[in-house]
C-alpha cells in the first residue's frame, strides 16, 4: 500500500458485556490511515458492537479505544456511521439529505452548493437531486447515504453491512463505486460484513471474529491490486483461506454455490 501509514484507530484489550453475557473479549487492533478493513464473522460474534465502540456509540467495559490518539468517549464528526437501512429523512430531497451532512460546518451558500454538486457527481446522482427517497431504488438510496457520509469530510467511515439489503447487481455496482470514491477521498473505512466475497473484493485487510465471546481469530492481508477479479484464481485462493478459518464441514459445497 505504498509508504508506511500512520495508525488512526487503536484498540487495546477491549471487552464488552451485555446483561452478564460477554460479547467481546480482549480485542486488540490497529487500523492505518487510508485502509479499508472488513470485520468478518458469523451472526452474534460482536461485529456491530465492535463498530459501535469504535464510533463512540457504545462504551467498552475495559480496554482502550483511541481515534487519532484521543480516547473515544462519544460520537464525533470525524468518524461517521453508515447503516444498511440508509437512514434518509423521507421529507427531504436527495439534495437536502446530502446537505444534512454539511450542517454545523462553516460554509457559505456557494461552498455548500459546490460541495453538494461534487458529491452528487461522485455517487452518480446528478439530475436526481430534487427527488425524494421514496422515488429512488434501494441502490440509489444507499448512494445518497454514502454521499451524506462523505459530505462530512470524515477521516473514518464505519459501515454496518451497508449493501446487505441490495440485490447482487446493485451490490456489485456500489462496491465498485465505494472503491472509486475511497481511492479519491483517501478516507479510512471499517466495514462489518458476513459476506466473504465482499470482504475479499473491497478490503486491504480482513479481521475474522469468532464468537462466544467475540474475539479476533485471524487477520488476513489481501495482497491483490484493485479492482479485483472475483473469478480469478488469486481471489479463490483467499476464499479458500477464509473458508478454512471458519471450518465449514461442507466447504466444497459452499465454494461451488458461491462461485
Amino acid at each position: 500500500m505504498g509508504k508506511e501509514q500512520s495508525t488512526i484507530i487503536r484498540m487495546k484489550g477491549v471487552s464488552k458485556s451485555f446483561s452478564q453475557t460477554q460479547v467481546l473479549a480482549d480485542i486488540t487492533l490497529e487500523i492505518k490511515r487510508g485502509e479499508l478493513v472488513s470485520i468478518l464473522g458469523e451472526s452474534g460474534c460482536g461485529k456491530s458492537t465492535l463498530l459501535n465502540i469504535i464510533g463512540g456509540f457504545e462504551r467498552a467495559d475495559s480496554g482502550e479505544v483511541l481515534l487519532n490518539g484521543r480516547p473515544v468517549q462519544e460520537p464525533v464528526r470525524s468518524c461517521v456511521m453508515l447503516f444498511q437501512d440508509y437512514g434518509l429523512l423521507p421529507w427531504r430531497t436527495v439534495r437536502k439529505n446530502i446537505e444534512l451532512g454539511l450542517e454545523g460546518l462553516k460554509l457559505s451558500a456557494a461552498e455548500r452548493k459546490a460541495r453538494t454538486a461534487h458529491l452528487l457527481k461522485l455517487v452518480g446522482l446528478e439530475g436526481k437531486e430534487d427527488l425524494f427517497p421514496h422515488e429512488l431504488s434501494g441502490g440509489m438510496q444507499q448512494r445518497v447515504g454514502i454521499a451524506r457520509a462523505f459530505a462530512m469530510n470524515p477521516e473514518v467511515i464505519l459501515m454496518d453491512e451497508p449493501f446487505a439489503a441490495l440485490d447482487t447487481f446493485n451490490r456489485y455496482y456500489l462496491q465498485n463505486e465505494l472503491l472509486s470514491i475511497q481511492s479519491r477521498e483517501k478516507t479510512t473505512i471499517v466495514m462489518v460484513t458476513h459476506d466473504i466475497d465482499e470482504a475479499i473484493y473491497l478490503s486491504d485487510r480482513v479481521i475474522i471474529l469468532h464468537p462466544n465471546p467475540g474475539r479476533i481469530h485471524k487477520e488476513i492481508q489481501i495482497e491483490l491490486p484493485k479492482p479485483r477479479r472475483r473469478s480469478g484464481s488469486d481471489f479463490q485462493h483467499y476464499r479458500n483461506i477464509i473458508f478454512k478459518e471458519f471450518q465449514f464441514d461442507r466447504e466444497e459445497h459452499f465454494l461451488e454455490f458461491h462461485i
